[in-house]
């Protein structure tokens, strides 16, 4: 078994504050960009407006417009597994995640295919459900594929990465700043034209990147449920 060089409570080192600022100013001007990209905004036909000619707007969005924007808040539970070569550690985490997203394209496709991409901002507070206790914190950018069904049902797939920064390290760490590259799957549920329950599956990677030693990386089972609110 690979022993653990560096002594647990280790915090983060001087350098780590800034080099995760630095990635948060990063995050935060891949933000504006993708807002940028879908200017302007009031030329747009958008799923909430009302119809033509007086008639009602429908139900529930059916196909989201290009500019258009999710805030989302999210639960989670994720239990740590032993698959592709993750640290043998059992451990439960708890995520508390806001979202906010932003459509970057009209609707795409044909047929099962048709969707739309959208552009996710995530800041998380993740915390381990066992002793000894670890509070992390995290962001990450994903890229979700939205699945218009034109039914109240808007299935999605969404990947990305994101780092995070935690008050000691995690057993297989060897350092207290990580990495969190994740793919997941998913479904809106719209109960009104705004507003739609959210579930989802995720599969969390948490390593270093081979900046310190050891490297084992944490890889998590995780399942969220949240309620969305989109708009134009």
């Amino acid at each position: 078994m690979e022993t653990d060089p560096i002594p647990r409570g280790r915090r983060p080192a001087g350098a780590i504050p800034v080099v995760a600022g630095g990635l948060v100013m990063l995050w935060l001007g891949a933000a504006v960009a993708a807002q940028e990209m879908t200017a302007p905004r009031l030329a747009l036909v958008l799923p909430l407006q009302a119809a033509a000619g007086g008639e009602a707007a429908p139900a529930v969005p059916g196909e989201l417009r290009k500019g258009s924007q999710e805030f989302t808040f999210l639960v989670g539970y994720g239990e740590q597994v032993e698959v592709f070569g993750g640290a043998e550690e059992d451990r439960e985490f708890l995520f508390f995640t806001p979202r906010w997203g932003i459509v970057l394209t009209e609707p795409l496709g044909e047929g099962f295919w048709r969707g739309g991409l959208e552009f996710l901002t995530e800041p998380s507070a993740i915390i381990t459900a066992d002793t000894p206790r670890i509070l992390s914190g995290g962001i990450a950018a994903l890229l979700k594929y939205n699945f218009y069904t034109g039914t109240r049902l808007m299935p999605f797939l969404e990947g990305g990465a994101g780092l995070m920064v935690s008050t000691d390290r995690l057993q297989g760490q060897g350092s207290s700043f990580n990495f969190t590259p994740q793919v997941g799957a998913g479904f809106h549920y719209f109960f009104t034209r705004e507003w739609a329950i959210t579930s989802a599956y995720r599969f969390w990677h948490l390593s270093n990147a081979r900046t310190a030693s050891p490297n084992a990386g944490v890889n998590v089972h995780s399942f969220l449920v949240g309620l969305a609110y989109f708009f134009p």
